[in-house]
């Protein structure tokens, strides 16, 4: 089969509409809120509250790469947390610094492929990662809704109601992967493919062969995952605090709030989905009368850059390694635009015409 070809052009043109859309809500939520701005710029903040909040994140950024750790450590026990903690930092400038670029993750499957470690289980290990640190974020909103559930509006209680579903549903899936019941009611015409869907049931059979014997690093994970998501939430009161000395809401209603607004940085929108998150900060801090939900989070955000210049530092030093890594998960990439061609391709000559939309 030829090889897919790949559009640069579309990709850059894309990308240039995404940053433009970002920096366009952005730019507005920064209009809409300039006396905020004007009022906060015009007093001193205190310098302590903003370095505390700022370890309390580099804390909290340190830890998800040991979760992750624990994760390949169960593939191979020589993986060492330095290197856990360099593809760590080096992620974090790609996931928030570089749009377009190959993501995070693929340069840490680049790494691991490198060193000879299974690529099919080191992905695993990441799409674990990621599903532990979803359910992480809605366990902490989900304790906090229980917590102000008597006190909270209609409109938030629906609001927690939704957060358990989606934890419901969440911990349903890990189930069904890990007992290997979801492997079973997917058609296995559709199980032994190289597309996108043959390439998801192998990576969720590899998480339930790697992972079930060791319930233990999983459950960790999760609970460090919870724990690293507090630590962000009080990272974001802390910076919210020295911005408004007055008027902010409980701890309690920040840790409903906060884990919501943190789960919009995942929309593929570049440096960390900036523009939509601080809108959504701005709708969630009305409903608990937050001084300015769209100003707390640009100043969370502000813990994120600095914590991506502390990443971009260890970029930097390891340069010539991140060039090595960069053409392999370029490599890669091209590897899963293939599978995913080959998936669309064969829908056709498996279903009828009429029920393809080409939808993905």
């Amino acid at each position: 089969m030829s090889k897919s070809p790949k559009h640069p052009g579309r990709s850059q043109l894309i990308n240039g509409f995404l940053i433009v859309l970002a920096f366009s809500l952005l730019g507005k939520l920064i209009y809409d809120n300039r006396g905020p701005i004007h009022d906060v710029l015009s007093r001193n903040l205190d310098p302590r509250l903003i370095a505390l909040a700022f370890g309390i994140y580099l804390l909290s950024l340190f830890l998800t790469f040991v979760r992750w750790n624990w994760l390949v450590r169960v593939i191979d026990p020589t993986f060492r947390l330095r290197d856990s903690l360099l593809l760590g930092y080096i992620g974090n400038v790609y996931n928030l610094v570089i749009p377009g670029a190959v993501g995070g993750d693929l340069i840490k499957a680049a790494f691991l492929t490198k060193m000879k470690i299974n690529t099919t289980k080191g992905i695993a290990s990441m799409v674990l990662d990621r599903i532990l640190g979803l359910l992480g974020l809605f366990i902490l909103a989900g304790g906090a809704g229980i917590s102000v559930w008597s006190v909270a509006p209609a409109v938030f209680q629906r609001l927690i109601l939704v957060i358990w579903a989606f934890l419901a549903a969440g911990f349903l899936g890990l189930a069904l992967i890990f007992t290997q019941t979801l492997s079973r009611l997917i058609p296995e015409s559709m199980r032994g493919g190289h597309g996108r869907v043959g390439f998801l049931m192998n990576e969720l059979r590899m998480i339930s062969e790697t992972y079930r014997g060791r319930l233990d690093v999983v459950f960790g994970s999760f609970f460090l995952s919870a724990f690293c998501h507090g630590l962000n939430v009080l990272a974001f009161y802390t910076v919210s605090r020295a911005m408004f000395p007055t008027g902010l809401p409980s701890l309690a209603d920040h840790f409903l709030m906060v884990p919501l607004i943190l789960f919009t940085t995942a929309v593929p929108l570049p440096f960390g989905a900036i523009g939509l998150s601080e809108g959504v900060s701005d709708q969630l801090g009305k409903l608990v009368a937050h001084p300015s939900g769209a100003l707390a989070m640009m100043g969370f955000r502000v813990l994120m850059y600095a914590g991506a210049l502390v990443s971009a530092c260890v970029y930097l030093t390891n340069l010539r390694q991140v060039r090595s890594l960069t053409a392999t998960a370029e490599h890669l990439e091209e590897e899963l635009l293939e599978e995913s061609a080959d998936d669309a391709s064969s829908v056709p000559s498996t279903c009828p015409p009429s029920s393809h939309n080409g939808n993905h």
